[in-house]
């Protein structure tokens, strides 16, 4: 229990820091406010920390509690920053009501029940995770919390087995709970998993719900259950979910006119994984190109943990091996062979019919609302915004495959499902944040044939 209370210092941290800086305020409805408040606030508490930790261990390794000290810190003084800046709750405007809401949301607290039950019987088959987990991201964090030096392990190239080029939020942030409870439980990588989970479908429901309404972001929750392919991949303890939460909750804050803290998530989503390099730089560019007002404070939100991670691929850690430069030797002539593309391009095919379960595919429920409702036009660009920023991420890894110096079917083998984990998110809000809400009977219409029945009931 003490573990998972330190996990939920950071998210208080976390949650603080985006009510305090967010101005999400003035959101409707309400309920999404708060659903984006943890949607963000967790990924990014858990990043403060990780950073806040790993910058602490290389300088001060002498100190391992200086970190925890420092987040009670900030946690008072945030917390009365807020108080003393409280205002008075807005009011909330005339929002379209639907009666089948409440019917809605019954079926999202049972998808959740369920959806965390079966999480549940995977952790306590499974508690330490699948590969990965164990041999790379929970084995690091190990390295870290240990004494007497071991630290640099974690990112040793004579350990190449454990990806020592990757970046180490996951690590980092599990070291950092182990350290201030003195035990490495397994109940920290497993909490830090589903806090990233409920994160993710937090961001997902809540942002939808303030850019389209509250139907909209219920529906858009519920297709992220829907997901067999996301849900299988919680448990793993890997860090794809925690990466797709930072990836759709940058590209959400995009659109919802906060590209501060649309550049911090994507600022650690680069201290996540490599791919989170490429995504920080594809969102820069679509805020560049589409949102150009917006690129100096994106900027000054992403470069804090963009500064720590360029920092850690070439100060700390340089003579690591990257997938890219381990393949600029037979980069010619993988780019003109003709027959990786095919093996590519079938592959991905395949992983996309390949996510059914029975008759059911993931898709299906977008199709059924989008043919049911229709796409409102006036939200196409938000929607392009999205698809475009998934797409470039699929043509990116689509390149990183030709290149790899890897065995190409074992590596689509091993990765592809994992990658389309990471887009999914984000290729969801693209689909579902131009649907048609449709408008309920105005009160009017709903009260007269009531009317009529009371005039001739009198009669």
């Amino acid at each position: 229990m003490a573990a998972i209370a330190w996990i939920l210092l950071s998210v208080a941290l976390g949650c603080l820091l985006v009510y305090r800086f967010a101005g999400l305020r003035a959101l409707q409805p309400r309920w999404a406010v708060w659903l984006l408040v943890y949607g963000a606030g967790a990924p990014i508490g858990i990043g403060f920390t990780s950073c806040l930790f790993f910058v602490l261990r290389l300088i001060l390794p002498g100190m391992p509690q200086l970190a925890l000290w420092i987040r009670l810190a900030l946690l008072a003084a945030l917390g009365y920053d807020c108080w003393r800046k409280r205002t008075p709750a807005m009011k909330q405007g005339s929002l379209p009501r639907f009666s089948y809401t409440p019917l809605l949301w019954i079926v999202f607290a049972l998808s959740l029940v369920i959806v965390t039950n079966a999480m549940s019987a995977a952790w306590q088959a499974n508690p330490q995770g699948n590969w990965d987990a164990w041999s790379i991201w929970n084995l690091r964090a190990r390295f870290l919390t240990a004494s007497d030096g071991l630290a640099p392990r974690a990112w040793s190239p004579m350990l190449s087995f454990t990806h020592p080029e990757y970046p180490l939020l996951l690590s980092s942030f599990v070291a950092s709970c182990w350290t201030d409870t003195g035990s490495m439980s397994d109940a920290v990588p497993i909490a830090t998993a589903y806090l990233f989970f409920l994160a993710l479908l937090s961001t997902i429901t809540g942002g939808i719900a303030g850019l389209r309404g509250a139907v909209p972001g219920v529906l858009a929750g519920l297709c992220l259950m829907g997901v067999p392919a996301v849900l299988t991949e919680v448990p793993s303890q890997y860090a794809d979910v925690p990466l797709a939460c930072f990836m759709a909750g940058a590209a959400l804050f995009a659109l919802l006119d906060c590209p501060a803290m649309a550049g911090v998530l994507a600022g650690f989503a680069a201290w996540t994984k490599d791919e989170g390099l490429l995504f920080l730089a594809i969102l820069f560019a679509a805020i560049a190109v589409l949102k150009r007002p917006k690129l100096l404070r994106f900027c000054y939100g992403a470069a804090p943990a963009a500064a720590l991670v360029l920092a850690f691929k070439f100060v700390i850690a340089p003579s690591t091996h990257s997938l890219l430069s381990g393949a600029q030797g037979s980069m010619a002539s993988k780019l003109t062979d003709w027959s990786r593309f095919q093996i590519i391009a079938a592959a991905m095919v395949r992983e996309i019919f390949a996510w059914n379960v029975g008759w059911y595919h993931p898709v299906l429920p977008i199709v059924v609302l989008a043919v049911a409702l229709g796409f409102d036009r006036r939200r196409l660009r938000d929607s392009l915004f999205c698809l475009a920023i998934g797409l470039t991420l699929l043509l990116g890894y689509f390149g990183v495959y030709v290149i790899t110096p890897n065995d190409l079917r074992w590596q689509l083998q091993s990765s592809l499902t994992r990658l389309f984990v990471q887009i999914c998110p984000i290729m969801l809000i693209a689909a579902l944040v131009a649907i048609h809400v449709p408008e309920p009977a105005p009160v009017a219409e709903r009260v007269k044939p009531d009317v009529r029945r009371r005039r001739k009931g009198k009669r």
